[in-house]
Parts: structure tokens; sequence; C-alpha cells
């Protein structure tokens, strides 16, 4: 008998387990814990839940499955944890891989004769009484493991050989960095419950409602754990659909809408968040050298950038003269400069893509029609295209980058020279004769290409018809 290879298997896994419902994974992901808590070998637990687990965090439901030790544990952070850590992010998040670790290094180092007695009455209480009985015991886990890792966290801030012995235990820098995230929001737990309790899911509008019931929470916390405080924000925010409205908080409890009252107010660093992503985006683009740049990629970040300032300036009141202006304006500098710079290239690659050459004796000022005594260069065709949709995508967060006058001039001198070519083309392909036929062709398919990229689709088909009543002229 001939076994597959694991690989495909497991990718026809994934396929088949992301068309599930977000009902149908949280009854599997039930069926599963069930499974696990009879002892059941030879399931892929592990593999079954990453796979299902961003249609669990679309369920509005309750979340499926007995909630052990572990996942109580996990609770008030619940909402910041991701299956691997994004870089570019500067949001803070927590790595599920670094659970266990964490929670091992407790229940051996830090809390060894306490925490199995906490575990065993959380269960019980789990498994029998409810309310506050349940509540209690759950404060008491919290507070614990929030208390005993900043304990020591405190002692290794001091001693270095301490913190490299924990980082080893641990299994790294990044495991021990998220041990601290773990212990600041346990120290608040109580008021991540409540806020977790509060808030949707999914929030599409962080309404003025939402708004007063975080900002009230947060007030308390800040009272119990000053330091800890933003982590009542934090929740919030990672359940937003538009992160930039979490600001809405901060003005609120600055009490004034200008910028200069919220980056002198606790929640400073959740203007901070989005500030640095904008700069290190501008940053970026300007350390990549023109004519190697991948434009996709690029694109990808002016529309980000455009995305992240927009949505700043709408829920913050920004003043030029502040110091969070100064940093816009001097991105928005940076960004433009770096695009005004690849931007320049067009033309020219448009050029090489589509070549011209003199027709008669008249000049170089003479006319010019369209090259098809050699076929065209199908790398450069590639170059052209990328050029194009990064022009009709970055067109419109041209404002929001400050480079709407180079993208106009851009705009203008492609349409004209693409203009020029096409008829020119047509006219080729009505008299060439031969190779110079078939080139002139393959030329054309390209500047269909060139049309349907830049859009918009009617013009593409126009051209279309064009050359196809052309070759039948030439026939």
């Amino acid at each position: 008998m001939v076994t597959k290879p694991t690989e495909p298997l497991l990718e026809r896994l994934n396929e088949f387990l992301s068309r599930l419902t977000p009902g149908a994974a949280a009854k599997l992901a039930a069926g599963l814990e069930r499974e696990k808590m009879r002892g059941s070998n030879g399931l892929p637990y592990d593999l079954i839940m990453s796979s299902i687990r961003p249609l669990l965090n679309r369920w509005e439901g309750g979340r499926p499955g007995m909630p052990n030790a572990v996942r109580q544990f996990c609770l008030p952070f619940e909402d910041l944890l991701v299956d691997r850590r994004d870089r570019s992010s500067r949001i803070r998040q927590i790595e599920r891989s670094s659970v266990m670790p964490v929670w091992k290094w407790i229940e051996t180092d830090l809390l060894p004769d306490t925490l199995p007695d906490i575990t065993k009455r959380l269960s019980e209480k789990m498994s029998g009484a409810r309310g506050a009985a349940q509540s209690g015991s759950l404060t008491i886990l919290h507070a614990s493991c929030a208390n005993a890792i900043l304990s020591v966290l405190e002692t290794a801030r001091k001693d270095g050989s301490l913190r490299r012995q924990i980082e080893r235990q641990l299994g790294g820098e990044a495991v021990l960095e998220d041990a601290t995230e773990m212990a600041h929001a346990l120290a608040v737990a109580p008021f991540l419950m409540s806020a977790r309790e509060l808030l949707p899911k999914h929030i599409a509008d962080f309404n003025d409602g939402m708004v007063a019931n975080i900002a009230e929470i947060y007030e308390e916390a800040q009272v119990t754990a000053p330091e800890s405080a933003i982590y009542v924000a934090l929740i919030a925010l990672a359940r937003l659909h538009e992160p930039c409205q979490i600001l809405r908080l901060a003005k609120k409890l600055a009490g004034f809408g200008n910028d200069a009252a919220v980056s002198r107010s606790g929640l400073a660093e959740l203007g901070e968040i989005f500030l640095g992503e904008i700069e290190e985006i501008a940053a970026s683009a300007q350390t990549r050298r023109a004519g190697q740049v991948d434009l996709d990629r690029l694109l990808s970040l002016v529309t980000r950038f455009a995305d992240v300032s927009q949505g700043f300036i709408r829920e913050i009141d920004i003043r030029r003269c502040s110091d969070w202006g100064h940093r816009i304006l001097a991105s928005r500098a940076q960004l433009s400069a770096a695009i005004t710079e690849e931007m320049s290239r067009f033309e020219v690659e448009l050029a090489r893509a589509l070549p011209l050459h003199q027709v008669g004796s008249y000049g170089k000022n003479g006319p010019r029609r369209p090259d098809v005594t050699a076929a065209p260069n199908f790398d450069r065709a590639e170059k052209v295209l990328a050029c194009l949709r990064f022009l009709r995508g970055a067109c419109p967060a041209a404002e929001s980058i400050g480079a709407q006058a180079h993208c106009k001039t851009v705009g203008q001198q492609v349409e004209s020279y693409l203009a020029a070519y096409e008829d020119g083309l047509i006219e080729e392909l009505r008299r060439a004769k031969g190779f110079e036929q078939a080139n002139a062709q393959a030329f054309f398919d390209i500047v269909v290409s060139f049309r349907e990229t830049l859009g918009p689709s009617s013009l593409a088909e126009t051209l279309r018809r064009r050359g196809q009543v052309a070759v039948a002229q030439a026939s």
C-alpha cells in the first residue's frame, strides 16, 4: 500500500476545515476537547485547533468546551493572543505558543505549593458552585499569578544573570516578553473581564455608549494598577474593525479633542501605536533603491499609510504646530519623496516596453511610429504592468501622502504616450506583413493588458474592437 505524502494531506485538511461555518467550528472544538479530556490518542488536536481558530474568532456564541485551568488563566488577555506575532504591528500581542511555557514556569517554580490548591478549588467550583464563589477563585488565580511573575521580573530587571536564566527556562526572550504582558494583564484581570463582558466580540462602530463604559472601567483600573490600566483599552482595540476608533476613548479620557491633550494623557500609547506605524512605513519606503522596488509591496504600504493617517486625523484634532502634527507631516514628506522618485521612472519604462522609431528623414523631431521590427520584451512589459498597478492604486491615496500633483502629472504622461502609441499600432496592424504583423499583434495584446490594468475597462474593450477591425482590414 502506498502512503500519501504528509504535506498534501495537511493542506487538504486545512482547506477542508477552512470551509466550515463558525458554528460548525465551535461544535468541532467542543468535541475535540471532550475527546482530549477522555484521554483519546491519535487526534491531531493542535493542528485542527490552529486551522479552525480564525473561524472561532468569528463565532459570536460562547467559547466551546470546558474551561480548564490554563484557559481560565488566559481569559483576561485572550483577545491579545495570536498564533504568530505580526512584527510590523505595534499593537501589543501575545503568542499562543508562549502560554504553556509560562504556565509550567508558574506551576514548577513560582507557585509550586499554592497553584495546585487554587486550580483544584477552581475546578470544583466550576463543576458545582457558580457566581461569587467561582469569581472569587478566578480572581485569586489571576492575582496570584500576576504577583508571582511581576515580583520575579522586578528582581530579574536588576540581575542580568537571573534574567538570562529565566529566558533559557522559558525558551527565549520573546516568551519572557510575553510573560511580562500576561502578568500586567492579569494585574487588572477583574477590569479586563468586565470590559470583555460589556463589549461585542467584533465592533464595527465604537459608539459613545461603549466608550463611556470602557472609560469608566479604565479609570477604576488606573486607581488599582496605573501601570497596567492600558490593557483595558488594548482589549477594546483588539475587537475594533477600525483600530483608530480607540482614539475616541483617549479623547474622552483626556477631556479635550486635540492631540496635545491626548499625547499628555495616560493613553498616549494608543496614539503612538499609529504614529509609529506611519513613521515606520515612511522610513521603509525611503530606504528602497529607485528602480529596484517591489511596487506591489510599496503600494500596500502607501495604502496602509493613507488608511492609518486618515483614521488618526479623523479621530483626533491634529494641530500642525504640535509634536504629533510635525511627525505626521514629516512622514508624509518622506513617503511623498520616495514615491515621486519611483514614479519619475514610469514614462521611461513605458517607452522601453513600447518602443517607437523615427519615420523618414526629418531629424529627431520628425514623426515616430511603433517599432514592430522586433518582438516585444515581455520582462519590460511586466515592469510596466507593475507601474500601472501602482499608479492606479496610489492615486486615490495621493492626497493623504501629499503626492497628488505628481500622480496627476505622471498619469497624464502615461495616458498621452499610450493614446499616441495605440493610434500608431492600429495603423501597423493594418499595414504590416509577415513577422512584423505577428510582432504588432503581440504588442497590441500587451497594450490591451496595460489598458485593463490602468482602467477603466471600457477603454480596453474599445481598443480591442479597434484592433479586430484593423486586422480584418489587413486581411
